[in-house]
């Protein structure tokens, strides 16, 4: 079966990115999935990556293994950031302002899924609405200046599950 793309038989693959030597993105969820994916692939590009995450330890983890296949010059570091208490979203922010001075892309990657039962933030919102939805608009609102300064963007990563919510989700009550 043969597809008919712009890019070919084979669709897009990362083979299509250029060098990206001077460029820095910024990425939640960074040290798994298709989040430490996405950073693997950018770093092999040459680009600077700052990775978003809650847990230091296992960003540190990422950051060794990462360092390990691409040597210890890889431009990769991590910054503190719980999308699930925007105090420290905020905090996040401000450290991101001081310390990286251009921003080509956030990819607004972090998430968590299938929550078996309601579980709320720091803030009182119920944790998926929290997490993957306001922290990534409070993170996106504080950097966005940056990112326009610096003719960046902004990539939201999300998934089919809306559809499972369009039967359940009750608007009246968005926790």
């Amino acid at each position: 079966m043969t597809r008919n793309t712009p890019f070919g038989p084979k669709g897009w693959t990362p083979d299509r990115i250029g060098s990206l030597v001077g460029k820095t993105y910024l990425i939640t969820g960074a040290n798994s999935g298709a989040g430490f994916q996405a950073t693997r692939i950018l770093l092999s590009k040459g680009a600077a990556v700052v990775m978003l995450n809650r847990n230091p330890t296992r960003s540190e983890a990422a950051i060794a293994a990462l360092q390990e296949e691409f040597g210890p010059a890889a431009n990769v570091s991590h910054i503190r950031m719980d999308l699930a208490e925007l105090a420290c979203v905020r905090r996040a922010a401000a450290e991101v302002l001081e310390e990286v001075p251009q921003i080509d892309a956030l990819i607004c990657n972090g998430a968590i899924a299938q929550v078996s039962r309601q579980q709320l933030t720091v803030d009182g919102f119920e944790s998926q609405l929290g997490v993957n939805h306001y922290g990534h608009f409070l993170l996106c609102g504080l950097l966005f200046e940056r990112i326009d300064a610096s003719n960046g963007r902004i990539v939201v990563v999300s998934s089919e599950g809306h559809k499972m919510g369009l039967k359940t989700i009750q608007f009246d009550d968005m926790n």
